[in-house]
């Protein structure tokens, strides 16, 4: 389990490569879960607050998908859920 915060560069390709492996996308809270598995983040720093009741790791990972978004990777397909952009 790592026991410092990952990298922005990280967060996003655990991102792409989780949303890689779910085709029909998932929502924000399968996707957050999902990264803390793949990257074995701890439990301490998953839990840990950055305000209200957002975590530091939703605070990054919400940034991720706003980046990747601009980037033409992923997509919204409803109100809190995201796919990856397939190119046809």
């Amino acid at each position: 389990m790592t026991s410092q915060m990952p990298s922005s560069f990280e967060l996003s390709g655990s991102l792409l490569k989780i949303l890689a492996q779910h085709p029909s996308g998932l929502t924000v809270r399968e996707i957050d879960q999902a990264v803390i598995k793949d990257l074995g983040i701890s439990s301490e720093l998953a839990n840990q607050i950055r305000s209200g009741n957002r975590t530091e790791i939703q605070y990054r990972l919400a940034w991720c998908r706003t980046k990747a978004k601009k980037a033409l990777l992923i997509d919204r397909t409803g109100p809190s859920s995201w796919k990856l952009v397939r190119n046809t």
